[in-house]
């Protein structure tokens, strides 16, 4: 895959991270005997599944970007499975590197087109579930999971009581907008009003740097979505709170790429903080480690999609 291929997949799953506010998928309860017919789970109207062509790199639609941005209609993505199942499943970059690591190498490589097309306009979590019912009818998903106690990464303030200054409380009612499609990572026009992107968005500095900005988040969410862009020590155990914040906040970052994450200019100012650096300096949180509950997410089967 390309550099920008790369970095699209990589962005791609800080987007999906970053919508998980603290919830997962319920597991389903054991059925009792009833007289009440079982509601059909949710699904499209219509689902078109197609391999895309070698090179090919993935592509963020808006409402995985921004969980606020209406769904209607025709709608398109592009993106390896283990990345809709990452996002229609809750996965943290944690869970789903273990989730994915022996399953079959087209499960992470090859980039499927999925276009669908929705009755109405269902919120983002509806959305989720049509997502889950294509994922068993048409990839044959079986999934399980359950929760052990192990290591875990624990966010807390780097000073008690205070938050860095690149974090603000978010306000219900701020203005922000859905970004464009064609404007998905490139830097604002100076020469224009400057506008608030809701969600998930970023783009690259003329100095080679990662300007990540992110809406209406948890701090850990926020941290959550971070270590979804790949950085080492950040992808390989669960991101639990510490902080005691169970506010909405709005923040920016910007930081230098680390080796191995969507870097596009090889001559970044190296004198800039790590991700890991401005996470400290520009949020005011930190990484402890600790133990507690690890969601543990198995797939027991799963095949390459049937034709449309």
């Amino acid at each position: 895959m390309t550099g920008k291929g790369t970095a699209a997949t990589l962005l791609l799953v800080a987007c999906a991270i970053c919508s998980l506010h603290g919830q997962v998928p319920q597991p389903a309860q054991p059925q009792q005997e009833t007289t009440t017919p079982t509601a059909a789970p949710l699904a499209f109207e219509t689902v078109s599944i197609k391999p895309a062509p070698p090179g090919s790199i993935p592509f963020i639609p808006a409402f995985i970007r921004d969980k606020t941005a209406p769904v209607y209609g025709l709608q398109t993505m592009a993106g390896a499975v283990w990345l809709t199942i990452s996002w229609a499943y809750r996965l943290q970059i944690s869970e789903a590197k273990a989730a994915f690591e022996k399953q079959p190498g087209w499960v992470k490589k090859q980039i499927y087109r999925v276009t669908f097309r929705v009755e109405g306009q269902p919120t983002n979590e509806q959305l989720r579930e049509m997502f889950r019912t294509m994922l068993a009818d048409r990839f044959a998903l079986e999934i399980h999971e359950f929760t052990k106690e192990g290591a875990v990464n624990k966010v807390v303030l780097s000073k008690p009581g205070l938050l860095g200054p690149k974090i603000h409380p978010h306000t219900e009612g701020t203005n922000c907008s859905t970004q464009g499609d064609a404007s998905v990572g490139k830097a604002p026009d100076p020469s224009t009003p400057s506008v608030t992107n809701c969600g998930f968005s970023w783009y690259y500095t003329s100095g080679g740097l990662l300007h990540v900005g992110i809406t209406n988040t948890t701090v850990v969410d926020g941290v959550r979505a971070l270590a979804g862009i790949g950085v080492p020590g950040l992808d390989t155990k669960p991101i639990v709170d510490g902080t005691g914040l169970t506010g909405k906040y709005d923040l920016t970052l910007e930081f230098r790429p680390d080796s191995g994450s969507p870097r596009v200019d090889p001559g970044a100012d190296d004198g800039a903080p790590t991700l890991i650096q401005a996470v400290a300096q520009q949020l005011g949180v930190r990484l402890e480690s600790g133990t507690g509950p690890v969601r543990i997410v198995l797939i027991d089967h799963i095949s390459e999609p049937t034709p449309d």
